[in-house]
């Protein structure tokens, strides 16, 4: 198979970094704040940013020992490069995230140039640039898309290590492993040195040497890796008097290991099921890719050793986390760069590829657009203001495109499969994340919920603003000036019509603990309560809509404010409490 000049030749890295940074970049600037990782790590972000302390992270007053600060040092970066502290914009947050993509998709592409040529990189790093799992959570203000990107970087510094390196290329390649483990490891702790050591550690078991990776020995390496998390780290243990590394050893990494964390469990081959929604549309070449690989493995060709050193990332990452009892959708993301390579191979070889293999990837592309695509088209149409015809069009563009990629690889043309995934894959990312999702008014309720808080809030200011309504979005959005307090100790405080107060009320907690319904000694207490604050009220307001976070179909949130001008909002005094 022959690329145009334009992706096989010298501009082929800026064409994959123009690809990752339109799809990741797709409804940064349109998506609401989302609950509940982004807006936490935001917040915290911004507390740092207010605070100056930038060793110890903080959601509010609550510690948050449970990952490392790497992501809110790159966030503050970014902010302060762009929109400034005050500004409180959510895609300043999420830039980390779209380099973070960017970088994995790049590393993707010079590895997969020097395994196997630059068209099985193209291929490779351009379909894992628009798949839907490594594009998403480039638009998203959390760790996972730099997580990507750093072991992409240790993956390209075995590569280069495994193919004749020159003894500066084998320098080079060291100084970017022991990196990729140091920045890793600030951002998200043991993964990306597990990623690579995992892989190296394989490599040896199934060649009997260690000579290629010899270089990692070189003292500079080890050297920047720990010089790059021992400050923090030392310094976050003396701050917290040692508890950082307990909670987030201990508590957090320690309860993913034994059990399903906080409801996230599922049985070993759950990332296997979703990967063709996942790893669209790059599973369309998937199989066609592993048929390559185990050829080149089994009959010892000139690229055995590449085929295994794409399984040894690839394959031991994904297995420690199918044997995790902890199970979330992003988890795999660190062997993207691999997995990509595995399609682009498959992509590159599809014309030579016998058609069970062609249709079976085929059959997976279409199986993942089916599942991707609709749900939500429905769910944007439903859920918002928007007009059918315009989400009708959107999904018919990324249909056809879709399709158009479907039956291009089932018929083994790898030029026109690959030009059509990369297109369905851009439309979807533009289309449903970028223009109908931020649409779905009702779902996010939180952001309706902090215009109305800010409204009101002006009517008094200075005032306290306390909330049983706890969502971090809502926490970000009205600029972490609120106190977060749970109905039961809300309702027991004073209402005083002369003091300067805002109470933000969330409905669906009102008469229930956890999910229980309250004692009617109780529930009486806190239906007087309310009644009162509405008496006492000066300013009012309501927001509505679904609560993705809790699964509550429809929630109502009131905003209520003490002394102030009297301008009661009759709709929302009225309500029955």
């Amino acid at each position: 198979m022959r690329l145009p000049g334009l992706f096989d030749g010298p501009r082929a890295p800026l064409v994959v970094a123009l690809i990752a940074l339109i799809a990741a970049g797709a409804g940064i600037f349109s998506m609401p704040v989302l609950d509940r990782d982004e807006a936490r790590f935001a917040q915290a972000t911004a507390q740092m940013i207010e605070t100056g302390d930038f060793v110890e992270i903080s959601f509010l007053d609550e510690p948050r020992n449970k990952k490392p600060v790497g992501i809110h040092w790159l966030q503050a970066v970014a902010v302060a490069a762009t929109t400034g502290e005050d500004a409180r914009e959510i895609w300043a947050y999420r830039l980390p995230s779209v380099l973070g993509a960017m970088l994995a998709a790049l590393a993707t592409f010079f590895a997969g140039a020097r395994l196997f040529g630059r068209q099985v990189g193209f291929a490779g790093a351009a379909l894992i640039a628009v798949s839907v799992l490594l594009a998403t959570e480039g638009g998203i203000a959390k760790t996972d898309s730099m997580l990507g990107a750093t072991a992409a970087g240790a993956f390209l510094a075995l590569v280069v290590l495994r193919t004749g390196p020159t003894l500066s290329e084998a320098r080079w390649a060291s100084l970017l492993f022991w990196i990729s483990l140091g920045v890793g490891g600030l951002i998200k702790g043991p993964v990306t040195p597990m990623a690579g050591f995992l892989a190296i550690g394989l490599l040896f078991v199934l060649e009997r040497r260690f000579s290629w990776a010899k270089p990692l020995l070189w003292w500079p390496g080890p050297v920047i890796a720990a010089a790059i998390v021992l400050p923090w780290l030392v310094a976050i243990q003396i701050a917290t008097d040692g508890a950082f590394l307990m909670e987030a050893v201990g508590d957090d990494m320690g309860t993913k290991v034994v059990t399903g964390d906080e409801g996230h469990d599922g049985p070993p081959g759950y990332h296997l099921l979703l990967i063709a929604v996942l790893f669209a549309p790059a599973i369309l070449t998937v199989p066609a890719g592993l048929r390559a690989i185990i050829r080149h493995w089994t009959n010892k060709t000139r690229f055995a050793d590449a085929a295994r050193t794409v399984i040894a990332f690839a394959l031991p990452t994904w297995l420690v986390f199918e044997l995790l009892p902890t199970k979330l959708p992003h988890y795999t993301l660190p062997t993207y760069a691999a997995l990509g390579l595995i399609a682009g191979l498959g992509l590159v070889r599809l014309h030579k590829t016998p058609a069970l293999w062609r249709w079976l990837g085929a059959g997976l592309g279409f199986l993942g657009y089916v599942i991707a695509t609709p749900g939500i088209l429905g769910f944007a149409v439903a859920f918002g203001d928007l007009p059918v015809m315009p989400a009708v069009t959107i999904g018919l563009v990324i249909s056809l495109f879709a399709l158009g990629a479907i039956l291009a690889t089932g018929l083994g043309k790898p030029g026109t499969a690959l030009l059509l995934a990369v297109m369905a894959g851009l439309n979807w990312h533009i289309g449903l994340r970028g223009v109908l999702s931020p649409d779905a008014d009702a779902f996010f309720v939180a952001r309706d919920a902090a215009a109305v808080t800010l409204q009101v809030r002006a009517q008094v200011p200075g005032a306290e603003t306390v909330s049983s309504f706890t969502e971090p979005s809502f926490v970000f959005d009205v600029g972490g000036d609120v106190d977060l307090i749970n109905p039961a100790d809300l309702s027991l405080t004073e209402i005083d019509p002369d003091a300067p107060r805002v109470y933000v009320i969330d409905e669906s907690r009102w008469l229930r603990v956890e999910r229980a319904e309250l004692s009617a000694e109780d529930e009486a207490v806190r239906r007087a309560w309310l009644v009162a604050l509405q008496q006492a009220a000066c300013a009012a307001d309501a927001a509505d809509g679904i609560n993705y976070s809790r699964g509550d179909e429809v929630i109502n949130v009131f905003v209520f404010a003490t002394g102030c001008e009297r301008t009661p909002s009759e709709d929302v005094t009225e309500v029955e409490p």
